[in-house]
């Protein structure tokens, strides 16, 4: 082997750990994307979950106030007046 023959290989090993390094972060992009994918998936399941709590919650609140009125129909007709008179007076 003559010198110039050598010389190509030594470029070639000092250079080798450029591409180690871009390998490496090429894996660990990979390894991103997969942590992004599982977090946006838990981010969806979490968003079903409290709609349906929220809708469940929105629907109890309704029960609820329908049982009070029938409860003491006149305490909600004067609670009513009273706010259709400070809506009316702040207008």
């Amino acid at each position: 082997m003559t010198d110039d023959q050598a010389a190509p290989d030594i470029l070639i090993e000092e250079a080798a750990p450029l591409v180690d390094e871009a390998l490496a972060a090429t894996d660990r992009k990979a390894d991103n994307q997969e942590e992004l994918s599982a977090l946006r998936a838990e981010v969806a399941k979490l968003q079903d979950s409290l709609h349906e709590a929220a809708s469940g919650a929105g629907r109890l609140a309704i029960k609820e106030f329908r049982r009070k009125v029938r409860a003491q129909p006149i305490t909600a007709a004067v609670s009513v007046g009273f706010l259709a008179f400070l809506y009316g007076v702040t207008r």
